[in-house]
């Protein structure tokens, strides 16, 4: 065989290989109009990833898809995530996506306002989306991860709605929200009214969660905040009954007995003065923004006028109190109803007003 034979068979397997190649390039692996769906989870390799693609016939030729990686500068460095590949996507496409994170499936979680740590907890285990890490299992290694061991991790995480790829760790959502409540915390903090009985930005996130709990109506967010403040001052108890239900834990049943309003522990402000040691909940905006900007008024007392979830009413005195507590249980025909008979006493020995125990609008 002659030179020019030989250099012809050899650009003829030039040109094949050519061909071969730009066909594998241009040929697309997803034909399905949905596209394909693939997760890589977290520690996956890329030479796993072909064989898995391989195996799920999405990657044809195998060597070629190799190949390509090799002469990819980055073809080693693999993102993991949910993936949607069009319809359409040639290899060159799939591999720059896993590369660069492109395409990626996001998915959301909310933080609800007035949820606590334990509810929160309880929603991320239930989202199968995410790599799940043991390092939320304890208030400990979450804040020391977090780089603030000196906090308790009640109400630290912002409540929003924030978005996520899948098979991203749950800790890394969370650490986003403790960066936005901090930064939310401190613009706040530093735009307070003057004269707060609050030590410290922390403090003022307790009341914010107290407010949170109480009400679900804005505008009595500040009307609230304002009584706790009225009874900081005075040096007043708190009173505050979510503090006492997130006290009891799980002892909670649904009711507020006069034992859980006499029960000694940190959360119960019918027997503590001053703050609790934390917040019991994630504080929304409204409610951070309440606590440091309260309505100046003299009410010291309110109960919920229509049950425990409906708006309420709001007093000076312990007299107008108890009429407003009478009113909102609506005991109309019982001869012997307590509340009232204690109210009638009260305003015609009001000056002897302090003499009497508390009575809460739950008991």
């Amino acid at each position: 065989m002659n030179k020019r034979n030989i250099g012809l068979i050899i650009c003829a397997l030039l040109a094949l290989i050519l061909l071969t190649w730009f066909k594998f390039l241009l040929t697309p692996l997803i034909t399905d109009e949905q596209g394909y769906e693939y997760t890589i989870l977290p520690g996956a390799s890329i030479k796993s990833v072909t064989a898995d693609l391989y195996y799920k016939n999405i990657i044809k030729n195998r060597f070629l898809f190799t190949l390509l990686i090799a002469l990819h500068r980055n073809g080693h460095d693999i993102k993991a995530g949910e993936y949607l590949f069009p319809k359409g996507t040639t290899p060159s496409r799939l591999l720059n996506q896993i590369i660069t994170g492109s395409g990626l499936v996001y998915h959301q979680f909310t933080i609800v306002p007035g949820w606590n740590m334990r509810q929160l907890r309880e929603a991320i285990a239930k989202e199968s989306h995410f790599h799940h890490t043991p390092q939320i299992l304890s208030d400990k290694a979450l804040m020391d991860y977090l780089g603030h061991p000196e906090l308790k991790p009640e109400g630290q995480f912002y409540p929003d709605t924030y978005f996520y790829a899948g098979g991203s760790a749950d800790i890394i959502l969370l650490k986003s929200a403790f960066k936005a409540m901090q930064s939310k915390l401190i613009t706040i903090w530093e735009g307070r009214e003057p004269g707060l009985p609050y030590n410290n930005r922390y403090e003022a996130l307790t009341v914010a969660s107290m407010i949170e709990k109480e009400t679900e109506f804005d505008e009595e967010r500040p009307i609230i905040a304002g009584v706790i403040v009225n009874r900081l001052r005075r040096n007043m108890l708190l009173q505050i009954d979510p503090t006492v239900i997130y006290g009891l834990g799980g002892k909670f049943n649904g009711t507020i007995y006069k034992r859980d309003l006499r029960a000694h522990n940190p959360y119960n402000t019918y027997v503590n003065k001053g703050l609790p040691p934390t917040p019991i909940a994630m504080p929304g905006l409204e409610s951070m923004m309440a606590a440091v900007h309260p309505e100046h008024h003299n009410f010291y007392y309110f109960v919920a006028r229509h049950g425990k979830d409906g708006p309420h009413q709001f007093t000076s005195t312990i007299v107008a109190h108890y009429a407003a507590v009478a009113v909102a249980k609506r005991l109309k025909a019982e001869f012997f109803n307590h509340a009232l008979i204690r109210y009638y006493l009260l305003k015609l020995f009001s000056d002897k007003v302090m003499k009497f125990p508390f009575i809460s609008p739950d008991t």
